[in-house]
């Protein structure tokens, strides 16, 4: 007791309030209202900003929005704060471990993080899955492998970690033990088209086509798939299927080639437009479109037109699309055009059905400040801060609507706000 009481005296009244507005955002996140526990975590950094539980849990609030850059930088600044803070190095493994995969490259980062988690988090099972999940890409199949064991030893439900341990198997040639883990994964997912391909590969490589059938049967459609398939099927003594299985991997290959040369394009258009090489993405970018067409790459397309000042280009890619966030582009696109009120049109519209898009109710409420419709501009701006409460840029434009408005102690508030978090 007499411990609890000298700890609090020794933090004084600020770093009090900051604890008690982080207890305050548990709660609310325990009740799944994260909007109304990310503004206290921002305050309770306004108050103390070396509170590092507070940087850790809006890192939790970020990521389970969606927003993992903008989580990593949580997550880091409260390792930064306290080296020993076990469960945010255990994100920072999660999330290095997913950047390193979608860029295919960095996994030994990846490693090094995930090891000094595994140091602080013993008992963590995730941590050791996504050690191995890095390890296996690296070509270390018996490293993965062990990861892998340990993991499901700690936490014999963990997701994923079953399955990886089965293709980590069939990687070094152990179907033996592979089958084992694929069948694991199929009784607990039996919706798992992955799990009943790799089963039934590996029971077709061990011939027994029998058992292998059924499996491939409801394995994901892919010319692999029906490649084996008609293999079983010969062994089988039913030529006229197999026949049709080998005419179906003919049609798929046909297509494959286009499609993975438009995702290795995709790919490289991204890194070009993340280094700045805004034509070269742009170039790669389209050629990606003409091979497999997707709303995914047409919306990255025209966030580098834009870029590039080519407003005008925006609308022949977007102009048919339905969607919230290709309608938010070509918004911004009418804007630059000088077309505001047309741009105003798109985003009104596009919010009454999606009326939780934070950045298009920031985006609206700039441009009503720039117009001088303050009173709008200072509602649009203050449903964005509510919906996105850890966003400085939004809190900054919320508070010059807010002087604007003539509350300058209010605007000088978020100004306060705006500058605790990162």
């Amino acid at each position: 007791m007499w411990t609890i009481l000298l700890l609090a005296f020794a933090q004084g009244p600020a770093a009090q309030q900051a604890s008690a507005l982080v207890d305050a955002s548990v709660a609310f996140a325990n009740r799944g209202e994260f909007r109304e526990a990310a503004e206290r975590l921002v305050q309770a950094l306004a108050l103390d900003p070396n509170q590092g539980e507070a940087h850790y849990l809006l890192g939790l609030v970020r990521q389970s929005e969606g927003r993992r850059e903008a989580a990593r930088e949580s997550f880091a600044r409260a390792v930064k704060l306290a080296p020993r803070n076990g469960a945010a190095q255990a994100r920072l493994c999660e999330l290095d471990t997913e950047f390193a995969m979608a860029r295919e490259s960095g996994y030994e980062a990846a490693m090094g993080v995930c090891r000094r988690a595994a140091q602080l988090e013993p008992g963590d099972g995730e941590v050791r899955y996504h050690l191995g999940r890095s390890q296996a890409k690296r070509g270390e199949q018996a490293a993965a492998i062990a990861s892998f064991q340990t993991a499901l030893r700690l936490d014999p439900k963990l997701a994923g970690a079953r399955f990886a341990l089965g293709l980590a198997y069939v990687d070094s040639q152990n179907l033996t033990a592979a089958i084992p883990m694929f069948e694991q994964v199929v009784k607990a997912e039996p919706a798992n088209g992955n799990a009943h391909f790799q089963l039934g590969a590996a029971l077709a490589k061990q011939g027994d086509c029998g058992r292998a059938l059924p499996h491939l049967e409801a394995a994901t459609t892919s010319a692999q798939k029906h490649y084996v398939l008609a293999g079983c099927l010969v062994k089988l003594n039913r030529p006229e299927e197999a026949a049709r299985e080998r005419e179906r991997v003919r049609e798929l290959r046909a297509g494959d080639g286009a499609r993975k040369q438009g995702r290795f394009r995709a790919a490289l258009a991204q890194k070009m437009a993340a280094a700045g090489e805004l034509d070269g993405a742009e170039t790669e970018y389209r050629a990606a479109l003409e091979m497999a067409p997707d709303l995914t790459l047409k919306i990255d397309l025209a966030v580098v037109l834009l870029r590039k000042g080519k407003a005008a280009e925006v609308g022949a890619v977007l102009g048919g699309e339905a969607d919230p966030l290709a309608r938010y582009q070509v918004a911004l696109a009418e804007a630059k055009l000088g077309r505001v009120g047309a741009a105003r049109g798109i985003l009104e519209e596009v919010l009454r059905g999606r009326p939780g898009f934070a950045e298009a109710w920031y985006q609206l409420g700039v441009w009503l400040l720039e117009e001088g419709e303050v009173v709008g501009a200072e509602r649009a701006l203050g449903t964005a801060v509510g919906l996105r409460p850890d966003e400085p840029a939004m809190r900054l434009a919320w508070a010059a609507a807010l002087e604007r408005a003539g509350r300058g102690k209010e605007g000088a508030a978020q100004r306060r706000l705006a500058g605790s978090v990162n």
